[in-house]
This record gives C-alpha cells, sequence and structure tokens, in this order.
C-alpha cells in the first residue's frame, strides 16, 4: 500500500516537471501573456455582445422582414443629432413599411443613436462619407425595395400620424402616371430674361414671379391657397415641386435614369426630375402636407453656405441647358394645364395627355 502511494506521488511529481517544461518558458514570454489576457477580454466581450443579441431578439421579435414594401422612408441626415428625438416620432407616426437613414457622414455620433432606435429587418442605417444628398438619394433608392419612396430631410418636422402617408398612396392609385408627389413647394419654371448675369446674385420679385436677372425665372406656390388649379382643395398638378417631402413611384423613375448626378452634389436636380417626368409621359403633383421646416437649420446652409452661390449659378445654368426649349416652347405648361382642367371638371386623368378617365 505505502509502495502504491510513492508510485502515484512519483506519477504526479513527473506530470507537474511535464508542465514545468511545457509551459514554464511562456511565464516570461510577453507575447504568451498578451494571448493570454486577449482571451479573456474576447470571452467577456462575447458575453456581452451575446447579452445584447438576447435582448435585441426578444424587442423585435414582433417584427417579420418584409421583401415587398409599399412605401419607404429615405431620410437625408447630416450631424443633426438635436432633432433625432423629433424625427423618430414622425417616424414612427409615419410607419414605414422600409426606412433607410442615409448618414451622410455625421460626427456628432448621431450613427450610434440611431442605430440604437432602429427596430424593424426593414430598416436601415446606411453611412456615407459627406456624399451631399443627390448622390445619397440616388443610392438609396436603389438599395430599397418600395414601390414608393418618400424623401425627407433632417430639418423638417413631420406630422404625428400615419393620415398623410395614406394620401399620398390614395393619389398614386387614383393616377397611376403619377410619378412624382411634392409635399412642400410647387415652382412653374419659366424662361428667363435676356439680361447679363450680375456679379453677386440677387433675387428679385415682380408679383408672383421671382428671379435672378439672367439665370432663372419663376413662380412658386404652396398651400394654403385661396383655390388650386385643379379645384381640389388638397391636390394639383404642377410643373415641378421641391422637397421635402417628395414622393416617387422608385422603379418607373430609376427606368428614366434616376438622379442625373450632374447636378449633385445638391439644387435643381428635383426640378429636372420633374421635367424628364412630363417630357416622358408621366405627371408630377403638390398636395397638401402640414410639415414645419427648417428646424434645427438645414445641413446644406449650415455646414456648406460658402457653396451655395456656386451651385446656384452652375445648376440653374444646366436646367436652361437641358431643358430650356421645353420652357420656351410651353410644352409642359400646356400639359400641366390639361390635366389640372380635367380634374377641375371632376374627371380623372389618363396618360400625359390629360384625357378624361
Amino acid at each position: 500500500m505505502l509502495q502504491k502511494g510513492k508510485s502515484m506521488s512519483n506519477q504526479s511529481g513527473i506530470k507537474f516537471l511535464d508542465s514545468i517544461r511545457k509551459y514554464g518558458p511562456h511565464i516570461f514570454r510577453v507575447r504568451s501573456w498578451k494571448r493570454l489576457f486577449s482571451h479573456l477580454f474576447f470571452w467577456l466581450r462575447r458575453r456581452v455582445i451575446s447579452g445584447k443579441l438576447d435582448m435585441q431578439k426578444r424587442k423585435r421579435a414582433s417584427y417579420c422582414y418584409n421583401p415587398a414594401p409599399r412605401v419607404a422612408g429615405v431620410l437625408q441626415f447630416f450631424n443633426k443629432g438635436q432633432n433625432i428625438s423629433m424625427l423618430w416620432r414622425g417616424l414612427k407616426a409615419a410607419s414605414f413599411d422600409e426606412l433607410i437613414i442615409m448618414d451622410d457622414g455625421s460626427v456628432d455620433g448621431s450613427s450610434v443613436r440611431w442605430q440604437a432606435l432602429l427596430e424593424s429587418p426593414n430598416q436601415f442605417l446606411l453611412r456615407s462619407n459627406d456624399l451631399f444628398e443627390i448622390i445619397t438619394y440616388d443610392r438609396a433608392l436603389h438599395f430599397s425595395r418600395a414601390e414608393i419612396v418618400c424623401l425627407l430631410q433632417d430639418d423638417d418636422q413631420m406630422p404625428n400620424s400615419r393620415a398623410w402617408i395614406d394620401r399620398a398612396l390614395e393619389l398614386f392609385d387614383e393616377f397611376p402616371d403619377l410619378l412624382i408627389l411634392g409635399g412642400f413647394r410647387a415652382v412653374d419654371i419659366l424662361p428667363r430674361n435676356t439680361l447679363p448675369l450680375a456679379d453677386k446674385l440677387v433675387l428679385e420679385v415682380d408679383g408672383h414671379e421671382e428671379y435672378v436677372s439672367g439665370l432663372f425665372r419663376h413662380r412658386t406656390s404652396q398651400f394654403p391657397l385661396s383655390e388650386t388649379p385643379s379645384g381640389r382643395e388638397d391636390f394639383f398638378f404642377a410643373m415641378s415641386v421641391v422637397r421635402a417631402p417628395v414622393f416617387i413611384r422608385r422603379r418607373e423613375f430609376l427606368k428614366l435614369g434616376g438622379f442625373d448626378l450632374d447636378f449633385a452634389p445638391f439644387l435643381c436636380d428635383d426640378l429636372d426630375n420633374c421635367l424628364r417626368a412630363w417630357q416622358s409621359g408621366y405627371k408630377v403633383g403638390l398636395f397638401n402636407v402640414d410639415f414645419q421646416r427648417d428646424i434645427g437649420l438645414g445641413g446644406m446652409r449650415a455646414f456648406n453656405g460658402q457653396r451655395m452661390e456656386t451651385q446656384v449659378r452652375l445648376n440653374w445654368e444646366k436646367i436652361y441647358q437641358k431643358h430650356g426649349d421645353v420652357i420656351a416652347s410651353g410644352e409642359v405648361c400646356s400639359m400641366v394645364d390639361a390635366a389640372n382642367r380635367v380634374l377641375r371638371v371632376g374627371g380623372a386623368t389618363d396618360g400625359a395627355t390629360g384625357r378624361s378617365g
């Protein structure tokens, strides 16, 4: 019995010596300690991440991915952390089938806050590196799977209900050739005057017309109106509309080429979209939406004010180079007037001709 105890003790001693020979050198190696601490650190990190994933799974248990959403909200966002709570309340009330937050390189921690808010498999946060709104909107439209997208800005307060979304969808159902629907302002672009362009751009007002001599001339209108061209209280057809909000039939718009990136980084692209829509057999309209605008000042003016005048000069020149003949001929104005006349007499329009349906 004593001999057996000695044998077991010897075996334990041998194993201990083997361990010393095997692992002893590692005690004095910095790399070995680093590996040990990294394993401990990542084990703890995995436990924390697993806990967060479990919480998210419970939070999102009632949501299912929708592969064919009807309407998507696309929010252009840049360093407006103070507006996130306001925007999220509006987005939740709107209850978009799909939501895409375009965070264009914010450095104020906004992307972390947005990520924490998103809860549905159909809600996405896309990060880009200060590409500005035309490029990011274009990328979002290609990313989306929705039939209709609603372009939004980070300085607008949305209504606290879904009613404005439902009304927009009703109008798209009523007018199958309606491609673009705005909720802010309509713009009738007029032939510009032939006066030389001033060194400093100054907006002049002549009755209902606004212009910069030698550069552009237009009329604008927005709700509330005493009377609409269509006779309807909350909707009429217009030559062009500016965002936001702006609803677009996504697939049809992309077939027309989507955004013309030659207008990037910003300004006048929405006018170009509308003029192309009318010339391609589609329609553009404006409806009444109760938005509060310029909350916290828009990013274009807040962070890129020095570029505004340059873009005004460049992009209005592009509008008249690209569409000047159509504007001067009154062709689009005639189509808009014909479509509104049909509505005024109580009919629905058919195609680009304005025939009663």
